[in-house]
Parts: C-alpha cells; structure tokens; sequence
C-alpha cells in the first residue's frame, strides 16, 4: 500500500524529509518516495514540487485568500500524478505549521480543497501548532484562523484526523535528552538549554509517526501484516466528527544513537510507563506525574480517552496486553453513544525500530488532565485541548487590543474581526466539546 505525502511550507518540508530519512535508516531497501513539497521559498529540486519566489509574509490572509488559489490547481494536479502512479492508495499525510503564512494560509486552503481531487483517500494532517513566545508576531491569529477554519469543515471536506506537535514540548523533550551529550563533547561545560536545533525536533516528530506506520503485525489477523496502516490507524481513532484532535507518544527516544546500545528497558517497565503516560497525557516520559493516579488525581480532571491505537517494537514484544494497558481510561461511564473496543489488539514487531531496542508507540484520541482555571502561558494542563487554549487565550489578547488586524485587511480580508471571532467561535466549540468528556 502506498502513502502519499503533502510538504507544505518550510516546516513541512524539514519535518518531511527527517521522517523519511527515519523510513530508510530503519531498514535500507529500494524505496520511491511517493511526495509532494510545496514551499514560498525557491529553491532547486528535481523531485516533484512547487515554489514560489516570495514567501506569505507571515500572513495567514495573504497564503488562503491570494497565493492558494493561485496555486492549488498545480498542486492538485502533482498530487492526482503521484497517486496515479500508486497500485493501491492508502492514504495521504499532510505536514505543515500554524505559524507562519504559508503553512497555515496555503496549507488550509488546499487542506480544504482535497476532497475536490481525491474524495475517497484518507487524509491525516499534522499540525504543527507555533512556540508560545516565538518570534512570529501574527502567529497565535494565523493558528486560531488555521484551526477555525479546519475544524469547523465536514470530514468530507477536511482531513479525517489531525495530529497536533506542540514545539514547546518538543523542545523541552529534546533539551533535556540532549543536555548529558552535550556535557560530555564540552567537558562539563553546557550552555543553555534553549539552543536546541530545529532538526533534533523535526527528528523526534519523525520518530513518533514512523513508530505507528513501520510495518507490524496484528494478532487479530493471525498476526499477518497490516498493510493499510494508516487507514488502520485512522479507523481505530475514529469517533464522532467533532472528535477528530489526535496525539502521538512514544517510549524511551533517546536521540544519541549511542545511547540506544545501553538501553536497560524492560517490557515490564515500559507497560507500567506506557499506561502512566495515557493517564496524564504526557508525550515522552518528560511530564508524566507519578503522584497523580486513577485513584487520586490530585486536585486534576481525568479527561477519558475516546480511543487508542499503538504499536509495540522489539524483541518479545508480546509480552504487552492492550486490554490491561488502557483498562479504566477509556470513556467507561461517560455517557456517550460510542464505546471505545478496548479488546483491540496492540500492533507488534519483533524488529527494533531506528536502534531502540524495545519501545511502544501510541496515538491517541482524548486523555490528559485538566486543571481548573488553567489559563496561563505556562498550561499546566496535558490533555488534547490544552495547546488550543494556549493559542486561544494569546490570540484573544491581541485581538482585544485590535494589534495587527490592519495586516489582514491588505491582502483581501474584508473584516477581520469578523473573521477571527467565527474563528474563536469554533475552535471554543472544539474545547468544549472535549471538556464534556472529562470525569472528576
């Protein structure tokens, strides 16, 4: 089965090419890489792409209301080349960020144009959501328009699930990984944590999607090979439209190939870790509080996962329950007219993904803990909605203040107000919807 992806802006195209660098260093083989990459910026490729000279000016009206329309039917007709070319479709990923203009402008309007090319083909976007102090002045509006605009769209129209990368995260995970490397190529000498390359982000990003859509068996099927796994993956997060926010985690990563070799990790303990990391919502095993419990939360609100999907990797990997590992954190007790299946078999391979010896990966719908009255900068709060909050709340300060608004007007946005209070309106919907999930 063949996967197409969708490279949109500078971010995309760095996130891209590190995941399929992981692809290949997992296991050298022969392999055509079925891609698109679109950027603003020129540059030479002899792949099939699409540039442009100038860039969006950070302006998410300039990439959707100007440059998208002007270039979606070049790209659409790139992509309709590259899934003809594909025996079997099973699915197209699109990568880009909220930050700047041609991610989120560009990026959304072709986002909400694929259904024109390719109605049937399962689409997963991943959003990789902006710093919470970057450098971009515009870039909570151009995400909280990005989000409106995608999350209020029918699935037919916008993609069946979006994955959300947090930077600030991300960084952190990497920062505190790195800091013991760094100590010994510098002789006790490290500098600050927050000189953390880009490309070790773009490298973990790339470790936690290729961790789900490596080749595995599933026991289910007689333990056969899953060749639809991104559509596999997409159905077993699936629920009702309005739930369609997704998160990847994975343990251990350890980005120092080195390290991999001295790895200790038991399944034993990385069964205990996994279930820990679904509890708080937790990425890697950075935030995962091991004073909070399903018995005690203390003082949180345990938001219930809709659904759960994972991949186990490595030698006996087996040994890994699925049903013990998400039992009491699905939506049990939750009216809803749904119910999570939580008998589902995890996924499994005996081959050790990019040197880690053992590890598991998960993608979940829901879970995390909310804090009450969380609303500062620095959320505390690990559920879904939590980077959506953060957005929101930084947005709405400017737009109180009506800074930068007139930068939308010039490129075609007739009233900008307008525009970002619809926009506010559904992604507060969004949050809503997932806070009447959460049990005490």
């Amino acid at each position: 089965m063949s996967i197409v992806s969708l490279l949109i802006g500078q971010c995309g195209n760095q996130v891209g090419s590190e995941f399929f660098k992981a692809i290949f260093n997992d296991n050298h083989g022969d392999y055509n890489g079925r891609v698109i990459r679109l950027d603003d910026e020129f540059a030479n490729e002899s792949i099939e792409t699409f540039f442009t000279v100038k860039g969006e000016g950070n302006n998410w009206a300039l990439g959707y209301l100007l440059n998208g329309p002007l270039c979606v039917e070049v790209v659409n007709d790139l992509l309709m080349a590259e899934l003809e070319k594909c025996d079997s479709v099973d699915g197209l990923i699109t990568t880009m960020s909220l930050a700047g203009g041609t991610g989120s402008g560009v990026g959304t309007f072709l986002l909400r144009h694929l259904g024109d090319v390719c109605p049937k083909v399962p689409v997963l976007a991943q959003l990789v959501l902006p710093y919470r102090r970057g450098e971009v002045a515009t870039q909570a509006y151009n995400a909280v328009l990005s989000l409106g605009h995608l999350l209020c769209a029918s699935p037919g129209e916008a993609p069946c699930g979006f994955v959300l990368h947090e930077n600030d995260l991300l960084h952190r995970a990497c920062a505190s990984r790195l800091v013991c490397h760094r100590r010994r190529q510098t002789y006790g000498v490290v500098g600050p944590l927050d000189q953390v390359p880009l490309v070790e982000l773009n490298r973990l990003m790339a470790h936690l999607l290729g961790g789900v859509l490596q080749p595995y068996t599933r026991s289910s099927c007689g333990y056969t090979l899953c060749r639809r796994r991104l559509s596999r993956l997409l159905f077993d997060l699936a629920g009702p439209a309005d739930y369609r926010l997704y998160r990847l985690h994975c343990l251990p990563y350890h980005p120092n190939s080195e390290a991999r070799y001295f790895a200790t990790e038991t399944w034993p303990q990385l069964f205990r870790h996994a279930r820990q990391l679904l509890l708080t919502g937790a990425c890697l095993e950075d935030r995962m509080n091991w004073c909070v419990s399903l018995d005690n939360l203390r003082g949180h609100r345990r938001q219930p996962l809709l659904a759960c999907a994972g991949v186990a990797r490595g030698t006996g990997a087996g040994e890994v329950l699925w049903s013990e590992l998400t039992a009491g954190l699905d939506v049990e007790g939750v009216m809803q007219p749904w119910q999570v299946n939580a008998s589902s078999p995890m996924g499994m391979c005996t081959r050790a993904f990019n040197g880690h010896l053992r590890g598991v990966f998960l993608a979940t719908n829901g879970g995390g803990l909310v804090i009450e009255d969380d609303h500062t900068d620095e959320a505390s709060s690990t559920d879904v909605c939590a980077p959506l909050r953060m957005v929101r709340s930084r947005a709405w300060r400017l737009f109180t203040s009506s800074a930068y608004l007139h930068q939308y007007a010039q490129f075609g946005m007739e009233d900008p107000r307008a525009s970002l209070l619809e926009a506010f309106s559904v992604v507060e919907q969004a949050i809503h919807l997932y806070s009447q999930l959460t049990t005490s």
